[in-house]
């Protein structure tokens, strides 16, 4: 019986990867540029240690980390020591300046970013501007070649939309957006896509983005992080992040909201993706997935695998080791 299990999961598997591709081509390492209002929620760390091991096992190459929050300065010091963690210290990493967009507050961040000693990192509270290293980017790369995964609000995004020059770059360089929000059909005022102070602008950009979005709201029934991350020594900052979250991620675990959009980057084989309908804001700034109104360009994902094997998927890739050497 469990043979035929596994036979059986197999073949779903390589069903659902034809049925992904004919919306998303064949993607062969992905290049990924990485958006984040890291400090808040456990899972952005943990959703950055899955998107270093991808990039240790050759599924994807990152370009580049934003962190998109202007209340938590120290955001972008975790970013900054998680990228050194994992060898990757001097990979470009923007901040957004100056707004009142972001969750204020601060539940591991500080801790881990002006910890430098114990991590190694550089940066503490202070890096270039998202919108100069966003254009940066993209302008390096080729047309059509770069994936950007937002699991926080959006501003960055935002901001580089109403750039006349970065909007020419969206439309150049960028072949998808994986947005971390809200999907259901049932309207609400999401966390990223709603909630600190991100309702004013979501539907500028959910109706000017000129290109496929992939939206990813999955991940509340995924717990990871209390199983095999807890080995890992304390010299990880994605270790501590879960430790000091809220009432210790290490023994409760931690919804995987955005491990799971960050997986779907890599391993889109693990998805159903649902092209009918789209995202939408009503007048009270509550989104939702609107199965009337068709746009060929928003795509709903939803995984096809069961929540224990997303478990096991991800919490192995959180906490591998850091490749040796590159």
């Amino acid at each position: 019986m469990i043979f035929f299990k596994h036979r059986l999961q197999a073949l779903l598997l390589a069903v659902c990867f034809l049925f992904t591709a004919g919306y998303m081509g064949c993607l062969a390492q992905p290049n990924v540029i990485f958006d984040t209002d890291i400090g808040s929620d456990c899972d952005d760390a943990g959703a950055m240690a899955v998107l270093h091991k991808l990039a240790d096992k050759g599924e994807i190459n990152i370009l580049g980390v934003i962190f998109s929050s202007g209340k938590n300065k120290f955001g972008v010091g975790t970013c900054d020591a998680i990228n050194t963690y994992y060898g990757r210290g001097s990979l470009p990493l923007g901040q957004e300046k100056g707004s009142e967009i972001g969750d204020p507050r601060n539940l591991y961040s500080q801790v881990i970013a002006e910890a430098r000693n114990m991590y190694g990192h550089r940066l503490v509270d202070s890096a270039a501007a998202l919108l100069d290293v966003y254009r940066n980017i993209l302008s390096a790369q080729p047309d059509s070649s770069v994936t950007i995964v937002s699991v926080g609000h959006p501003y960055g995004l935002y901001t580089l939309l109403s750039d006349a020059e970065g909007k020419k770059l969206i439309g150049r360089k960028v072949s998808r957006w994986i947005a971390m929000t809200h999907t259901d059909t049932t309207p609400f005022q999401d966390w990223n896509f709603g909630k600190n102070g991100t309702a004013p602008y979501i539907k500028h950009l959910l109706d000017n983005w000129p290109g496929k979005v992939y939206f990813s709201g999955a991940g509340k029934t995924i717990l990871t992080g209390h199983r095999k991350l807890p080995l890992s020594p304390d010299t990880n900052p994605v270790k501590k992040a879960y430790e000091i979250w809220r009432i210790n991620a290490l023994i409760e675990g931690r919804s995987s909201w955005d491990q799971v959009a960050v997986l779907f980057a890599a391993r889109p084989q693990y998805f159903h993706v649902d092209p009918q309908g789209s995202l939408v804001q009503n007048d009270r700034y509550e989104t939702y997935w609107d199965t009337a109104s068709d746009r060929p360009d928003h795509f709903r994902i939803i995984p096809a695998l069961d929540d224990r094997e997303m478990e096991r998927i991800i919490e192995d890739l959180m906490s591998e080791p850091p490749q040796a050497s590159r």
